[in-house]
């Protein structure tokens, strides 16, 4: 357990210290005797509970000791460090301060154990005897969740791992097989977890997406609003939200009925044609919901790139018509969509039934931005299979969107068509599709070692489709 104390008397440290580690498996202590110290330590470091004088000087040796540094700290903590719990050692000069901290805590059930605790403890430093009775129940919850073993296939912080820990516990797990899906951009990662219990049972296939709490809210709240609407084995279904005992890093947990090694890019080769009819069927509630509209090329393609990131970017656009194409109007049909459907956001149950997950850009736009997203992702994914093929030439690419794409080179002409076929029958029309694809196009210029030339290839493609219309 890595705990922080907060105090710059030597003798209460040691004190503190001698009470923890009685009743603590495996402690590590930081020290911090100021207000410089601790917030530099709280804004850098993990930890797992913090103990917090608020009578402390603002530099080592100072002076100038207030309850006001402390209370100080207790808002950097907050700000840094929200999901860890924090003791407050308090003496009489705090008491003006008291009520106010009482109502920032609340109960939560910090590390899965199903026992709610207060986030923020009060301890009275004239009574530390009462200490160990009030801090006994977190490290016993904590300890708990360090007798869950993980097995890694790919490497994990500690917040991470805290959370993972947590979940398993928190379903009755004892070990778990950790495997990153999904190395996509994103700042938060996908996971695939196997939960097996205490005789060795698998109890449960999980998906865990796990970043920032901001983008973890985000993706629940999408997953309420719109993942809901879609049939059941659509989707993995919604276990638990974990936002405490991993300092500033969240994660939402979802329940697979199996387990598999095989996503969307596995069949692109191979039997596409099933794949694509099934991920239609999936999303099938929401394309008939759809609605027709009037919009803007500019307008679509800010829902791939905005403004101030599509201007850093332009130079690289390799002709001169992007700023009037994206004055032009078109229809689009406007309904709910993944949003960023690559082959690995489609896992592949033994049944050969597509679950979609990775939900953070779900949300309204035009319908046929999955398939082509599913389609270009083959290219532009940094574990798309046709990543780093020669294939499509540039005079292949000027054909994009049309069946004359698929020429003798073509690695995999089924998928490429039925994408295609997927995405004319719920679009408008060519300009739909040459907006999105566009969209798309442009904003993988952002992306650090992106296929500068790919990219302007396939974008005459799509200039030429828009033409055709």
């Amino acid at each position: 357990m890595k705990i922080l104390i907060v105090e710059d008397d030597v003798e209460f440290v040691g004190e503190i210290q001698s009470r923890v580690t009685a009743i603590c498996r495996e402690p590590s202590y930081t020290i911090a005797g100021s207000f410089q110290e601790a917030s530099s330590a709280i804004e850098s470091d993990f930890f797992d509970l913090i103990f917090l004088d608020l009578k402390i000087p603002t530099v080592p040796g100072g002076m100038d000791s207030d309850p006001q540094h402390g209370r100080n700290l207790l808002d950097i903590a907050i700000a840094n460090a929200p999901g860890t719990p924090v003791f407050m050692l308090t003496g009489s000069s705090a008491e003006q301060f008291l009520s106010d901290m009482m109502a920032l805590s609340h109960q939560v059930d910090i590390w899965g154990q199903g026992k709610v605790l207060p986030l923020i403890g009060f301890q009275p430093k004239h009574r530390l005897d009462m200490l160990d009775d009030k801090i006994k129940p977190y490290i016993d919850a904590f300890d708990s969740v360090c007798e869950v073993e993980l097995d890694l296939s790919c490497e994990i912080s500690i917040p991470t791992n805290r959370l993972i820990r947590i979940f398993t516990a928190s379903v009755g797990g004892v070990f778990c097989k950790v495997a990153r899906i999904n190395s996509g951009l994103s700042v938060a990662s996908v996971y695939k977890l196997e939960v097996n219990d205490g005789s060795g049972s698998r109890i449960h296939n999980s998906i865990a997406k796990i970043g920032p709490p901001s983008e973890i809210q985000d993706e629940v709240e999408r997953h309420d609003r719109f993942i809901s609407r879609l049939e059941p084995n659509a989707t993995p279904r919604k276990v638990a939200v974990l936002a405490h005992g991993a300092k500033k890093t969240s994660g939402v947990f979802y329940s697979l009925a199996s387990a598999s090694e095989l996503n969307g890019f596995s069949f692109i080769e191979n039997d596409s044609l099933a794949l694509i009819e099934r991920l239609k069927d999936c999303v099938h509630p929401w394309t008939v919901s759809a609605t027709q509209r009037r919009t803007t090329v500019k307008d679509i393609r800010r829902i791939f790139i905005d403004d101030d990131a599509f201007k850093a970017v332009s130079h690289l656009i390799a002709n001169d018509w992007t700023e009037k194409f994206e004055t032009n109007p078109i229809y689009v049909m406007w309904g709910c969509v993944h949003g960023d459907l690559h082959g690995l956001n489609i896992l592949v149950s033994p049944g050969s039934v597509p679950v979609l997950i990775d939900y953070g850009d779900v949300g309204e736009g035009p319908l046929s931005t999955d398939a082509i997203t599913f389609e270009l992702s083959v290219f532009f994914h940094p574990e798309g299979p046709y990543k780093n093929i020669e294939w499509p030439s540039e005079s292949t690419a000027l054909s994009w969107g049309q069946p004359e794409f698929i020429d003798d080179q073509c690695p995999a002409p089924e998928f490429f068509s039925e994408c295609r076929k997927w995405a004319e029958t719920v679009s408008v029309g060519k300009r739909e599709r040459a907006a999105v694809a566009y969209g798309y196009l442009v904003r993988q210029l952002k992306y650090e070692n992106c296929n500068i030339s790919r990219v302007n290839a396939l974008l005459s493609g799509v200039k030429k489709l828009f033409d055709t219309a």
